[in-house]
């Protein structure tokens, strides 16, 4: 069919039916009811809407911190409309310029984010809980995520630069005064500064962005040794059905004492029932593939710099085209 020129694209949910729009979705196996699609959407960062008369044509949104992490999800096209599906992409991709942009895709979506400059990411997660629990069984069943402890053929082999990774404590936790929180209130935002910084190779950050994303994240988890800050993580969520886990950080004086586990379970915990995604650095993939997380095979990033060099890309995302075995027929 020839798409309309009366087809509006519109961040306004008022006029939106979210009955058509939760069918839409589900055109694409994401199994929600039309309160729970409406929740989502007008809790997103940014939610855009294809609209032909009255027929919901497309639609997209997004989880972001409006500083420099966004995560593209729920993007749904009527067959037919296609360039309007490209079109409210373009939108999304205009709003986040800058931003490090992932995107958490069913397989019909994969050739069009791929037609926008994005790639497959080889560090891409999602939070399983025991025994994968925490994932919906269809998406197992569907194919979705690689087997616990997958390796690339490629896996990134080079020297992960300043990130501690794989350091281990020499501290005895029996010995440490360990306590958890869930909330920013009181929080030495310079101390977790410092913990970013030294976690991710010591690059200079900003202590006032570091306070605003914190505080303005929906959920934030954190461990103390004592009055110590020594871990921390944060996620953004819509509430009802998508998370975004960002920032889990440990000192590495600490690492390797389960810490990052405990963060991690404890932010989980407050986002029951939602699929929570994760991105990680390539040093990363050893700890998530043993700690409760699936790798995703669906997954998509557009770098924020996207002249990165070849070499370290390699590490980041898979070959322009690149199909698993199981998708080619």
């Amino acid at each position: 069919m020839d798409e309309d020129m009366g087809i509006r694209i519109t961040v306004n949910s008022s006029d939106i039916d979210f009955t058509q729009a939760a069918r839409l979705l589900g055109r694409n196996g994401i199994r929600r009811n039309a309160e729970d699609v409406r929740k989502a959407f007008e809790n997103s960062a940014y939610a855009v809407y294809a609209v032909d008369g009255n027929t919901v044509a497309a639609v997209g949104r997004t989880l972001s911190d409006r500083r420099a992490w966004t995560l593209v999800t729920d993007v749904a096209v009527l067959p037919g409309y296609e360039r309007t599906g490209e079109a409210l992409l373009e939108q999304i991709l205009a709003y986040f310029r800058g931003h490090e942009l992932f995107a958490y895709s069913g397989y019909e979506n994969i050739p069009l984010f791929e037609a926008h400059g994005f790639r497959r990411s080889k560090n891409s997660f999602t939070y399983a809980g025991p025994d994968d629990r925490a994932i919906d069984p269809a998406l197992l069943a569907g194919g979705y995520f690689l087997p616990v402890g997958y390796r690339f053929e490629t896996e990134f082999a080079a020297d992960p630069g300043k990130f501690p990774v794989g350091r281990k404590s020499t501290m005895d936790r029996s010995a440490l005064q360990l306590r958890y929180t869930q909330t920013t209130e009181g929080l030495d935002f310079a101390r977790l500064n410092e913990v970013l910084e030294l976690a991710f190779g010591g690059r200079k950050r900003d202590t006032e962005a570091t306070r605003e994303t914190f505080t303005n994240s929906p959920y934030t988890s954190f461990a103390f040794d004592g009055e110590k800050l020594v871990a921390c993580a944060r996620a953004e969520s819509d509430g009802v059905a998508q998370g975004f886990i960002l920032n889990v950080a440990v000192d590495p004086e600490y690492q390797g004492l389960h810490l990052g586990t405990e963060v991690i379970d404890r932010l989980a915990a407050q986002m029951k029932g939602q699929n929570i995604f994760l991105n990680t650095h390539p040093g990363g993939v050893g700890f998530y593939n043993r700690k409760g997380f699936r790798r995703n095979k669906t997954a998509l990033l557009y770098p924020a710099h996207p002249d990165m060099p070849a070499e370290a890309a390699k590490g980041f995302v898979l070959p322009k085209g690149y199909r698993f075995a199981d998708e080619i027929r």
